[in-house]
């Protein structure tokens, strides 16, 4: 399935979308971030897709804003870029199921908080990442500024942030930044052996404990642990949850609806 510059394959229950502008390593037009937001959004009403992979076609997953587009935009296109923007970087964050970063070649800028809005992040082995922001006397932002404290501590977000040093997927993995760097032709293999696993779960925990922690990350310990109560609430009472129960007791594999 194609929506413009992003090629999307579904298949046992894995939403495969693809980045597909390879001649400019994947850079972020106006085009991109609205298929970004459109497909996220279709996806999610689809009750046959458990998890998301978002990936890179050609040479990097994804080098940032697209320069040469943004030089030619007229103010109306600008305007509309910033309104773009946050929407496609929170798309996978709306997107109720977990969706995992498949990472290669470069992930730069606007390309790295692409990454930075998914649940997972896996790289191929010397991947290069970073926000170079200020050093265009700018900020990051799509992100870059709030989740990347969050999964590295602020001290070393700010040096990042602060220098625009490039770092390796090594070095981001010792960080906390991505869960697991691997040689590059098996980066596919270990994204596809991690869906797997996620489509075994039962949608409803996997889709409820996303919801859970994320909830929980915007406020303080009290009150995530009543968000987390009361969702715990909705999972017992789930058809997922008596089919858990009802196979446990079969001794067989449950079969989820989802519900």
């Amino acid at each position: 399935m194609s929506a413009g510059p992003i090629q999307v394959e579904v298949d046992g229950g894995v939403a495969t979308v693809s980045l597909d502008r390879p001649e400019s390593l994947n850079a972020l037009s106006n085009g991109l971030l609205e298929a970004i937001v459109a497909t996220f959004a279709r996806l999610d009403e689809d009750p046959e897709v458990r998890c998301a992979v978002l990936r890179g076609a050609g040479r990097a997953f994804c080098v940032g804003a697209d320069i040469k587009e943004r030089g030619t935009m007229s103010q109306d296109a600008v305007r509309a870029r910033r309104r773009l923007a946050p929407l496609a970087f929170g798309a996978m964050r709306r997107f109720s199921r977990p969706v995992v970063a498949q990472v290669h070649g470069y992930a730069i800028g606007s390309g790295l908080e692409l990454a930075l809005g998914c649940d997972f992040i896996y790289a191929a082995a010397g991947t290069v990442m970073g926000l170079p922001e200020t050093a265009k006397a700018s900020i990051p932002a799509g992100g870059g500024t709030q989740v990347l404290p969050r999964l590295i501590g602020p001290a070393r977000a700010k040096e990042l942030i602060f220098t625009s040093r490039r770092f390796a997927a090594e070095d981001a993995e010792r960080w906390g930044l991505v869960n697991r760097v691997v040689a590059a032709d098996r980066l596919g293999e270990a994204v596809a052996a991690l869906a797997a696993e996620l489509v075994a779960v039962s949608p409803t925990a996997l889709q409820t404990a996303k919801r859970a922690i994320d909830l929980g990350l915007t406020t303080d310990l009290e009150s995530g642990l009543q968000v987390e109560a009361a969702l715990y609430e909705r999972v017992l009472t789930s058809e997922d949850r008596r089919e858990a129960a009802a196979a446990a007791a079969e001794r067989r594999s449950p079969r989820y609806a989802g519900r």
